[in-house]
This record gives C-alpha cells, structure tokens and sequence, in this order.
C-alpha cells in the first residue's frame, strides 16, 4: 500500500504545484478568445459557461446584494435569456479583443455588465 501512496502523492504535489504556477502567471482555464472561438456555432459548452456565469452572478448583484452597481461583475438582467447573453458576450469581446486574452468569465462578466447596466443607486 505505501508503494503506490508515494506516487499518488508525489503526483497530487505536482498537481498542485502546477496549479499554483499557473495563477502565478495569470492563465485561465477557459480564455475569452477560446470561449468566444467554442460560441462561434452552437456549442452546449459556450451555452453552459456563459449560463454558469450569468447564474453565478445575478443573485449578487440583486438590489441589496454584495455587488454595488459600479462594480464590474454587477449586472441587471431583467428577463435576460442565455442566448442574449452569449449575443452581449459576442459583441463585447469582437469590441474589446484586447481582453481576449484574460479569463473568459471575467469577460463574461463585463459583457453583461456592459449591456445589462443597473439603473438602482
């Protein structure tokens, strides 16, 4: 058994160590330049991050919730549908290329912020 514990082990190190690499340097998992290339047709994994990202934010920026209205990742999308926010996510990155290099949820959530603005003080 402590065999095979010490590979596992060394390999969930390495794991971890390359995860820790990899927000040192600021990479994504998911781009806004591959997010946008994955909503080119109609794929369910653009429906999916774009959806889990709308989701995600919505009940924070509720009136009363944790995100003021400034706040980047604030939005209001009233009777908003998944397609309209891949629509804004769209125009937002072909308008702004150069964030398409940043994490695609942080795109996301400046595209609805952009196009979904909240009127509430």
């Amino acid at each position: 058994m402590q065999k095979i514990a010490y590979p596992l082990t060394a390999f969930a190190l390495a794991g971890l160590m390359a995860a820790a690499a990899q927000a040192q340097t600021g990479r994504a998992f998911m781009t806004g330049a591959r997010l946008l290339e994955l909503c080119k047709t109609d794929n369910p994994y653009c429906t999916g991050y774009v959806a889990g990202v709308a989701d995600t934010l919505a009940p924070l920026s509720e009136p009363g919730g944790p995100l003021p209205p400034t706040s980047l990742a604030s939005f209001c999308p009233g009777q908003m549908t998944v397609k309209q926010a891949i629509l804004a996510f769209q125009k937002f990155a072909h308008n702004n290329p150069e964030g398409l290099q940043i994490n695609a949820a942080q795109l996301v959530g400046d595209a609805l912020h952009v196009a979904y603005r909240c009127d509430r003080k």
